[in-house]
């Protein structure tokens, strides 16, 4: 009697392994056996892929550059990772950075991250190309110009800067970060202050200006200058 329980039990296992469960709550894709195939173990084509939606990962690369800067801040708190996707730019998607990689690519010069986004109305899906951005810190009237306004010399980074006479300055100027299509200045600036953001290649230093808009127009400009002013973003 014990040899034929154990007989009952061993055909049970057996029967077990013709019922496959799945390991995740996923979503299933296209079935790649039919009825009638010859199924055995670690065989291609597979039975299904089960891709999980919810929650789901978004990986990306950062320069080495911001190692520090993204490793500091990942260890004091939380990081908001925004994945905007194709056409939807108003309206990102909103998770939390969960990974760092433990080393950086030697080939590209990038480290790796992964952000957890919990997706409970599914606008992100797997495979999909998002644009993805960061969010370091959040600093309220902050000074920022039009990147284009940032030049670069021998001595670093600055500006031209438009005077009350309508002469231009060279203004050395220090970066702290970019927002978009915006630079902050950490020093060099003041609010209110005009900076030149097109056709700097015809300014000089205490030359005359004329100013065509505040704003950048379509077409080709002589100048135009912009104010620097406050704003309140991530960087």
């Amino acid at each position: 009697m014990e040899a034929d329980k154990a007989t009952v039990e061993a055909a049970r296992v057996q029967l077990q392994y013709t019922d496959i469960a799945a390991p995740i709550n996923a979503r299933a894709g296209t079935l790649m056996i039919n009825l009638g195939n010859l199924v055995k173990a670690n065989d291609t084509p597979y039975l299904v892929q089960l891709n999980q939606v919810t929650p789901i990962y978004v990986t990306f690369s950062v320069p080495e550059a911001n190692l520090d800067r993204v490793r500091h801040r990942f260890s004091s708190g939380q990081l908001k990772v925004l994945a905007f996707p194709k056409g939807q730019a108003d309206t990102p998607a909103e998770g939390r950075l969960t990974f760092i990689d433990n080393g950086v690519d030697t080939t590209t010069g990038m480290f790796k991250l992964k952000g957890t986004f919990q997706n409970r109305d599914r606008r992100l899906w797997p495979g999909e190309f998002v644009d993805v951005a960061l969010v370091l810190s959040t600093q309220k009237n902050a000074v920022v110009v039009p990147t284009k306004a940032i030049q670069t010399g021998q001595q670093g980074e600055y500006v031209y800067i438009v005077r009350a006479d309508s002469t231009a300055e060279s203004r050395p100027v220090k970066t702290a970060g970019v927002y978009q299509n915006l630079t902050l200045i950490s020093d060099g600036l003041k609010l209110g202050e005009r900076v030149i953001v097109n056709g700097q290649l015809r300014v000089a230093p205490n030359a005359k200006v004329m100013v065509q808009s505040d704003l950048p127009l379509p077409g080709p400009q002589t100048n135009t200058a912009a104010p620097a002013g406050p704003a309140g973003g991530g960087l």
